[in-house]
């Protein structure tokens, strides 16, 4: 380990533009009661599912993201929110694999406030303004079994349906447990930033109080620890580079894992970053070389194989290997940066909206003055002509460094 790899500066602006892409507490507030009408909606009389539900004693939780609370924007543009529901029910031995979705999607219709609904190919999706949810069917294995261990159903347009064995259930205790609650130092950060900053993008959905009584919510309470923020962090920026590429992004549940088993690192968010980029640019460089795998399976099931879609070529472990590459090297040149260079480098990993607010919320403090950015130029402007000492005293404070051209954004680049 190097003997001392923190960048105080930049872990603060990485933490506010963490709060500036998740759930604030009203959009969580807005999930947990969708998860709540879920069960109403699914064991409503009318239901092709009710009878099932009620007979095997169903369950319906948050799975995924939502799980374990490091859900955020999926683009960079649109404001949406993807989160996932489980529905833990015995089916009933007549039904086919594709049957399964079929009737999960007839139970959806009508949903409150949905604006469209969509059958993919291992669950039914639920969209409204600002968000999505996708429902997935849980058939729970045969006694004696561990904990939520059961089949989820694959059913392609083409091709033969089939069940996948899963613990998405165990999964999310496993890395709840795996990661820890954080240091108190970095949660009061991050809820600092959270209570200053927090972003609300869903708008406000009313639900029937007696709908509501006595009913859990299925979603856990958030998990702080470094290591989630990292993954928000990395979402975000495989987010912005699989944007516009034909090539599968890897899965969340895959970057969840790896964002857990390459350790902790006590030098700070940045540090944390860096570590984990590098874990998997060595697991797709060996990947790479061996045209095949990583096999990475669920902790608690390991017949639950998280990335069985993912890569399926060599394209998809070069682009992975690459991209963390290329994180890796500007986050060490943010390091050395100044603070017009490191907004620069902040929208090109992140993308310049958001980079936009967190540098402008960041000089505010620093300052003790509003000031705002210049979209596009990497320009720090205060509102009055007083600001400009000061700006220009706390930008010589921070270390500057040469960038090599090739590998940044330009003043000139648009972001996406």
């Amino acid at each position: 380990m190097f003997p001392d790899r923190t960048a105080l500066p930049l872990d603060e602006l990485l933490i506010e533009l963490a709060t500036a892409i998740e759930l604030s507490d009203h959009d969580r507030e807005i999930a947990e009661n969708r998860y709540r009408r879920l069960k109403v909606h699914l064991e409503r009389p009318s239901s092709p599912l009710s009878e099932h539900l009620l007979a095997s004693g169903s369950l319906i939780y948050a799975q995924g993201s939502m799980a374990i609370g490091a859900t955020i924007v999926s683009g960079t543009e649109d404001d949406r929110f993807d989160v996932d529901a489980l529905v833990e029910m015995t089916v009933p031995a007549g039904w086919s694999d594709d049957e399964v979705l079929d009737r999960l999607e007839e139970a959806l219709k009508g949903f409150p406030g949905m604006i469209k609904i969509v059958r993919c190919t291992r669950c039914v999706q639920l969209q409204f303004a600002f968000m999505h949810m996708d429902v997935t069917i849980l058939d729970p294995a045969a006694e004696p079994r561990a904990l939520r261990v059961g089949e989820i159903f694959h059913s392609p347009d083409e091709g033969a349906a089939y069940r996948v064995p899963s613990n998405p259930f165990g999964f999310a205790g496993w890395y709840r447990a795996s990661v820890g609650e954080g240091t108190r130092e970095f949660q009061e950060a991050l809820r600092q930033r959270r209570r200053e900053f927090a972003i609300d993008r869903i708008p406000n959905v009313m639900v029937e109080k007696a709908e509501q009584e006595n009913l859990p919510s299925g979603v856990p309470p958030r998990l702080d620890a470094q290591q989630v923020v990292a993954l928000k962090l990395m979402k975000r920026f495989l987010n912005m580079r699989y944007e516009d590429r034909a090539l599968k992004r890897p899965p969340s549940i895959y970057l969840t894992k790896i964002s857990s088993t390459c350790g902790y690192d006590d030098q700070g968010l940045t540090a944390q970053l860096e570590r984990y980029a590098a874990t998997l640019e060595e697991a797709m460089a060996a990947a790479e070389d061996a045209n095949a795998g990583p096999d990475e399976r669920n902790p608690m099931y390991r017949e639950d194989r998280l990335n069985d879609r993912w890569p399926q070529t060599q394209a998809d472990r070069r682009a992975l290997r690459e991209d963390m590459a290329f994180l890796q090297q500007a986050l060490a040149q943010a390091r050395q940066a100044d603070l017009k260079e490191i907004s620069k480098i902040l929208a090109g990993l992140f993308g310049e909206r958001i980079s936009t607010r967190t540098v402008g919320r960041y000089m505010d403090r620093a300052t003790g003055s509003p000031v705002s950015y210049q979209p596009g130029t990497g320009r720090i402007i205060g509102r009055t002509a007083m600001l400009a000492p000061a700006l220009a005293k706390f930008a010589v404070a921070m270390p500057r460094h040469n960038f090599h051209a090739s590998a940044l954004p330009t003043e000139d680049d648009d972001d996406q």
